[in-house]
């Protein structure tokens, strides 16, 4: 049994791993703006909740200064305006129920007359209080009531309800006792509900903003890494043509020579029509070779200015008799004021003849050839269109790869050194095809430089 090897293990290809960056990121995300929406929301709500409580405070300390209410927990015989304060008090806006406790834990008066006298029980906020801490309690600062952002949404008065238990001191800032409020104010509620709405939006939009963000960097970034690999493997495509095409080009042309020589001599005699096939094949391997070495050492050259319509024109008369014999005709379409082009003139003829072999060889029953140039901002976008044949979606995506070919007499660089041709000038092409219907092979060019000047 084979097993599988470190190298193996990461040697995913590009789309797995941004599948899974985006499957992480998005946990990471989730859980991050969870924990910052629950945060969030509760440091607001408590803030917002004690800012209450501490009103509420102020507004107790007053009444029992006003009203000299701490006397009330000093001499419990002198009960004179302690009903007014505490009446004054249970009148206070929002306020479910109130009590009072002496320092000994007992109610001393409530707003319910039946808990007057009782203990206080079991309560944390209580001892805290006497302490002189002012205390908040109230479900709604509950962690889950955060985690839960539904609490938000749906309303529910015993969950909302807040209890403030204020200490009360006396003349030498000693506490004597404890004012207990059972509040739910209706506005401070509120708020904390829309606030902790506007929390949760703010997280969620903004984790889905940078999740997004942070997945179209990486499929960015993927592309980039997908047209970088292109590139090496077209390089090294590249030197493998240049080493294979100096080896053919010396390997061959001495002999190559020779052969057409002597087939030159055979067709002053009898034989005149075997030897012109011999000269055929000849020139033919010749060509290929050409294209071999021109595809591996292009660049270097000087550019300037190129008039498309000449070019077209003398390349259309190059293949006039081959156009006629399959029958095909040729429709010419540039304006009479047309811009030059900058370009490396001998790379951009090679490129253009390519295109035009490549659609006649489309079109061996014969059709339609259409060129076509025209200015468009500033570039020029030149057409070479044909109703051929067509290239089946697959091979469309292969077709700039070199040494990959359809046909049976081809090598698979003519479209890869057209393509390379074009770039070095700082333009580009692109095909469109449909079987059956045809293909465009579509070129920008730049214009000539305002500030480039003419070779010597």
């Amino acid at each position: 049994m084979a097993f599988p090897t470190v190298r193996s293990l990461f040697a995913r290809p590009p789309l797995f791993w941004t599948r899974r960056f985006a499957a992480l990121s998005l946990l990471c995300v989730v859980a991050t703006a969870l924990a910052s929406a629950t945060l969030l929301s509760q440091y607001v709500a408590e803030r917002m909740i004690r800012h209450n409580a501490e009103l509420a405070q102020d507004f107790v300390g007053s009444l029992l200064r006003m009203h000299r209410g701490d006397q009330f927990f000093v001499n419990r015989s002198d009960t004179r305006g302690i009903e007014l304060l505490f009446g004054e008090l249970a009148r206070m806006p929002g306020l479910g129920h109130a009590n009072v406790f002496d320092t000994g834990r007992r109610v001393v008066w409530s707003t319910n007359p039946k808990a007057i006298g009782g203990d206080a029980g079991a309560n944390h906020e209580l001892d805290q209080a006497l302490t002189g801490q002012l205390e908040v309690e109230s479900e709604l600062l509950a962690a889950a009531s955060f985690i839960k952002p539904e609490h938000a949404f749906l309303r529910n008065d015993a969950l909302d309800a807040i209890e403030v238990y204020i200490p009360v001191r006396d003349a030498g800032s000693k506490v004597v006792g404890v004012v207990e409020l059972y509040m739910q104010p209706e506005h401070l509620l509120n708020s904390v509900h829309k606030m902790t709405r506007f929390v949760w939006m703010a997280c969620v939009l903004s984790g889905l903003v940078t999740y997004l963000a942070m997945v179209g960097l990486v499929m960015q970034a993927d592309r980039q890494i997908a047209r970088q690999q292109r590139t090496i493997v077209a390089n090294e495509s590249l030197v493998a043509v240049g080493d294979m095409a100096s080896a053919v080009a010396h390997g061959l042309r001495n002999p190559l020579a020779a052969i057409r020589s002597s087939a030159e001599l055979i067709a002053m005699g009898p034989e005149r029509e075997q030897a012109g096939d011999i000269m055929s094949e000849v020139d033919r391997l010749q060509a290929w070779i050409g294209k071999l070495l021109a595809y591996a050492q292009q660049g270097g050259r000087a550019l300037g200015p190129v008039h498309l319509g000449d070019m077209f024109n003398h390349l259309v008369g190059m293949h006039a008799a081959r156009m006629d014999r399959q029958g095909v005709t040729v429709q010419c379409d540039w304006p009479e004021t047309l811009p030059s082009a900058w370009a490396d003139a001998p790379a951009l003829e090679q490129a253009l003849d390519n295109l035009i072999s490549n659609a006649l060889d489309a079109m061996p029953q014969g059709g339609r050839l259409h060129l076509s140039v025209r200015p468009q901002d500033k570039g020029l976008i030149v057409t070479v269109a044909d109703t051929g044949v067509g290239i089946s979606p697959d091979d469309l995506q292969r077709v700039f790869t070199p040494f990959h070919t359809t046909k049976r007499t081809g090598i698979g660089v003519g479209l890869p050194l057209a393509r390379r041709s074009i770039e070095r000038l700082g333009g580009s092409l692109r095909l469109k095809s449909t079987l059956g219907v045809g293909t465009q092979a579509i070129l920008l060019l730049p214009l000539q430089s305002a500030g480039a000047t003419e070779p010597a």
